[in-house]
């Protein structure tokens, strides 16, 4: 097969973090395999997809929001005559809805995955009528969550065969297998219990909270932010405010994510809402136990193995923290939480699109 997956940008993020694994299985499986990104302002995981022999692809306006991007997937996708044109973001999903309405072959499927049970669009009634006329240019819409899938339903009014249900997957041998740091090295005693969240600084992350939460905890425990974005100004000027300074460090966008994740002594992926929480197998598989916010892309993933708590609640987050500090108990929430990873890889992951692919070019 031919397939070209296009998304709005590579910058950190659940969906991007997904193709960087995704892409590269199904090259491997002999399909031929491109990606084409808007914009590569952020761009961490382009380079990583490039060291994977997979081209990436950049619009020429560099904008996402740029009226030539229809043209310039419609010239991409007409050049190496795509079987399979698959979507992932608001932006490359608008975009791509366009040339589909372009393209003559109508044996060319258009496929799009939905990574998030919530986003600004779904207050608006105009937006509404947009995303109903969007999404009906797809022959299939696959949600990474049963969550995601109900929500999506709910807001375009559909519920019928287009829509699909495939989980993320990661490689869970990566994280398993990765080499951590001395905490030392990322300006942590190695006493010092560590606290991690990577995830980008969004109005969908609670890292405020997390911070509260450190209020309810002994010194010793310290707090690391691995990710960047919009707000990371506005969460370290609260950090400051409420004198955490010396508690918490900030590392940025990084690309030794499975290494920090192994450094860590628990992970908490603290949001608002989330598709899936991609992040949190990640750090189940390096074998840490994780403790969400209770919200149902995460509650899925994570309820039986780590810790579920309020995304309001800062005092219940310290107090699952604190649940920790026994190591039996510790030990038993990491393995629950190593085993759950299991439940999630790549393989099954990509499988499952490529068995899609196959059936939607049958039909």
């Amino acid at each position: 097969m031919k397939i070209l997956h296009i998304i709005t940008s590579l910058e950190l993020g659940g969906a991007e973090r997904l193709l960087t694994e995704l892409v590269p299985y199904q090259k491997k499986e002999g399909n031929f395999v491109k990606v084409m990104i808007l914009s590569d302002k952020g761009a961490v995981f382009k380079k990583e997809l490039e060291d994977k022999g997979i081209e990436v692809i950049v619009c020429k306006s560099n904008s996402i929001k740029s009226l030539n991007n229809v043209f310039c997937i419609y010239n991409e996708i007409e050049k190496e005559n795509y079987d399979i044109v698959h979507v992932h973001l608001v932006h490359a999903q608008y975009w791509t809805s366009l040339v589909r309405v372009l393209d003559k072959n109508k044996n060319r499927k258009y496929i799009t995955t939905e990574h998030s049970t919530s986003n600004r669009r779904r207050n608006s009634k105009i937006l509404k009528l947009i995303d109903s006329f969007v999404f009906r240019r797809f022959d299939k819409i696959v949600s990474i969550s049963e969550a995601t899938e109900t929500s999506l339903k709910k807001w375009l009014g559909r519920d019928d065969s287009s829509f699909e249900i495939i989980y993320n997957g990661i490689d869970i041998k990566e994280f398993q297998n990765a080499i951590p740091y001395s905490k030392n090295e990322l300006g942590i005693k190695e006493d010092d219990y560590l606290l991690m969240m990577v995830s980008r600084f969004h109005e969908s992350k609670n890292q405020k909270g997390v911070i509260d939460s450190l209020k309810w905890l002994p010194v010793k425990y310290k707090l690391i932010f691995v990710g960047d974005g919009k707000l990371e100004k506005d969460v370290k000027d609260y950090c400051e405010k409420n004198n955490l300074t010396n508690r918490v460090k900030f590392l940025g966008m990084r690309k030794d994510i499975p290494k920090l994740l192994k450094t860590a002594d628990i992970v908490i992926q603290y949001s608002f809402f989330e598709g899936f929480g991609i992040t949190a197998v990640e750090a189940m598989a390096s074998g840490k136990p994780v403790i969400a916010s209770d919200v149902p892309g995460l509650k899925q993933v994570v309820s039986g193995a780590g810790y579920i708590v309020s995304i309001d609640d800062s005092k219940e987050l310290a107090k699952a923290v604190l649940a920790l500090r026994s190591p039996e108990n510790y030990k038993n929430i990491s393995e629950k939480c190593l085993e759950r990873s299991k439940d999630y890889t790549i393989e099954w992951c990509a499988n499952n699109y490529l068995r899609l692919y196959e059936r939607e070019l049958k039909c």
